[in-house]
C-alpha cells in the first residue's frame, strides 16, 4: 500500500517539515557504515513500492522506513536458468541468473576493499526470497548518459583508473551482464556498479583478456592474497563450492596475466596507485 507524505511524516514522530524531515535523514545516512546498511535492508518497513521499468530482471524499487529514517532499496528475486556459457576455449557451462549474486559480489568486493558495490542483503518480499540492495546515493547519472552527453570528469586519469578496477572485478567474478546503464557516476564522480545478478558462472578461465587493461597495485595484492577459507567465509552462503572454486581459478589466471604484462609493457604502464 502507498502512503502519503504526511502519513510518513506522521509514522516517523510527528509533523516536520519536508525539508527538515530530508534533512535529518541526509545527516544520519551520511554517518552509516555498511552494518548500518545491512540492518536497515533487513528491517526496514515497506513503505512504497514502484516498478523500476528497467532490466529483464524486473527490479522493483522500494522506499523503507527505519528509525524514523527514509531510504530506498532495490529488490530482485530473479532465479532462473539462463542459456548455456560458451567460453573462447571451447567449455560450455549452465549459466543463471540469481539474486545471490548480487549479495556476493558485494562481500567480495569488501573483501577487496573496493567499495563499488552497493550494500546487498538477503529478504524475502511477499512470501518470495530476493535480495534488498541499497539505492546508491548521490548519483549523477548512468554511464550511458556520460557517453551521450559526453561528460568530462575533472579528473581524467582517476576515472580511468575506477573503471578498470571496475572491469577487473567483473572479469573476477566473470560478470557477462555490465552494460552502460549498470554503472553509475556520483556527483563526485566515484563509480558505483550495481545489478550482479548474470555472475559467477564457473567458468575457470579468462572470459574476456581485452577488459583487463590496467589494475591497481592494491587490487592485485588483494586479490593475489585470497584464500579459499577466506571467500567461503564470506561468500559461502551465497556460492556452491563450484562457483568458489571457479573463482579462485580464474583470479589465479588473472593475476598471472597482469605479471605477464608487467613484464612484457613495465610496470608503469599496467599497474597504477
Amino acid at each position: 500500500m502507498k502512503h502519503s507524505r504526511r502519513d510518513l511524516l506522521l509514522a516517523f514522530g510527528g509533523v516536520l517539515s519536508y525539508a527538515r524531515f530530508a534533512s535529518v535523514c541526509a545527516q544520519d545516512l551520511a554517518s552509516y557504515t555498511d552494518a548500518d546498511r545491512e540492518a536497515f535492508l533487513r528491517g526496514g518497513m515497506v513503505v512504497s513500492i514502484q516498478d523500476i521499468g528497467e532490466g529483464v530482471t524486473k527490479p522493483i524499487r522500494a522506499e523503507l522506513g527505519w528509525k524514523g529514517v527514509m531510504h530506498s532499496a532495490q529488490i530482485q528475486r530473479v532465479d532462473r536458468p539462463l542459456p548455456d556459457f560458451f567460453g573462447q576455449d571451447g567449455t560450455v557451462l549452465p549459466a543463471r541468473d540469481a539474486w545471490r549474486f548480487n549479495i556476493a559480489a558485494y562481500r567480495l568486493d569488501r573483501l577487496l576493499q573496493l567499495n563499488m558495490v552497493p550494500v546487498s542483503v538477503a529478504r524475502s518480499y511477499k512470501g518470495t526470497p530476493g535480495a534488498f540492495t541499497w539505492w546508491a546515493d548521490d548519483v549523477k547519472g548512468q554511464e550511458t548518459q556520460r557517453v551521450r552527453e559526453q561528460w568530462a570528469a575533472p579528473d581524467p586519469e582517476r576515472f580511468e583508473q575506477q573503471r578498470a578496477v571496475g572491469q577487473v572485478f567483473d572479469e573476477l567474478i566473470m560478470n557477462i551482464d555490465r552494460n552502460l546503464g549498470n554503472l553509475l557516476i556520483t556527483n563526485s564522480w566515484q563509480v558505483v556498479l550495481i545489478d550482479h545478478t548474470r555472475s559467477f558462472t564457473p567458468y575457470k578461465n579468462i572470459r574476456n583478456k581485452a577488459n583487463l587493461t590496467r589494475c591497481s597495485r592494491a587490487l592485485l595484492t588483494r586479490m593475489s592474497a585470497l584464500t579459499e577459507a577466506a571467500i567461503a567465509k564470506s561468500v559461502g552462503a551465497w556460492l556452491t563450492r563450484a562457483e568458489i572454486t571457479a573463482l579462485l581459478a580464474r583470479r589465479d589466471r588473472i593475476v598471472a596475466f597482469f605479471n605477464e604484462e608487467v613484464k612484457t609493457k613495465g610496470e608503469k604502464n599496467v599497474l597504477f596507485g
